[in-house]
């Protein structure tokens, strides 16, 4: 089954809470579904309240998997039904042994391999920063997702991921899908760039498919502070209810149209 990278050179566009959600609506649908982080900062724990998971062992990260000191289940940490997520200790120090020990990527392609022949789904959480494991694990991706915040600094953060894949041979094509995030009703900003982001990802990445705008909308916050998403069954109260099914008509709007298999 596919490995699946939410990507973008900008950080706060929303990559981690896309990936969340996409990744536990896949879960509700009976998949078993995996998100790993290549963020040290691990926030896609947050997304779903389990903050304190971060930080409760020692041992359990990705990297003392690659040094062959825990095996695979050891490492996977349950926040859902079907969902299980795995959480990265220093990235940096991760990269430089991949650049030193070129035997390193081999470890981590098995990892990866034994662990998409277990899941139906593999997502990969990156932060904005890049380093030697963010190229690997895009080269290995079957399909990548570039998730754009829709102002001006957000565009920015288009064209320079453009660029990082330019720079680094990384292969333009397995960009399938172009997520135009934060968008905000009635203000002429965001449409501009949405327009803006139509042509540049027409230029930049023709095949591509540019996905429907999801929102920015204050219930996303407010979910994430409560530690739910939108596909959380639990009781809310009437104004919290209206909203979150807003938001998750949007995101089945978004899930749609996007075909993780082909």
């Amino acid at each position: 089954m596919p490995i699946i990278s939410a990507f973008c050179k900008k950080g706060g566009v929303g990559k981690t809470t896309f990936v969340g959600y996409y990744a536990h609506y896949l879960a509700t649908k009976g998949n078993n579904v995996l998100v790993v982080s290549i963020d040290d900062q691990n926030s896609i724990f947050k997304i779903f309240g389990e903050d304190d998971k971060i930080f409760d062992t020692t041992d359990n990260y990705l990297e003392f998997l690659m040094a062959g000191k825990q095996d695979f289940s050891d490492i996977l940490i349950e926040v859902r039904e079907n969902l299980y997520l795995i959480k990265t200790l220093n990235t940096d120090k991760l990269s430089t042994r991949l650049i030193l020990e070129r035997s390193q990527e081999k470890v981590i392609k098995k990892i990866f391999d034994t662990y998409n022949d277990a899941f139906d789904y593999v997502f990969i959480d990156f932060p904005p920063s890049s380093s030697r494991i963010t190229e690997v694990l895009l080269d290995m991706s079957d399909t990548i997702l570039i998730v754009v915040g829709l102002d001006s600094l957000g565009l920015g953060g288009f064209i320079n991921t453009i660029q990082y894949f330019i720079d680094n041979e990384l292969e333009l094509g397995k960009i399938k899908y172009v997520l135009p995030n934060l968008y905000v009703k009635n203000r002429r900003a965001p449409k501009k760039s949405i327009i803006t982001l139509g042509k540049q990802s027409q230029e930049f990445t023709p095949k591509s498919t540019l996905l429907p705008y999801f929102s920015e909308k204050s219930t996303v916050k407010n979910l994430q502070d409560k530690g739910l998403t939108p596909f959380d069954d639990v009781p809310l109260d009437r104004y919290d209810l209206k909203e979150k099914k807003k938001i998750e008509d949007e995101l089945l709007d978004i899930f749609n149209h996007i075909d993780l298999n082909k």
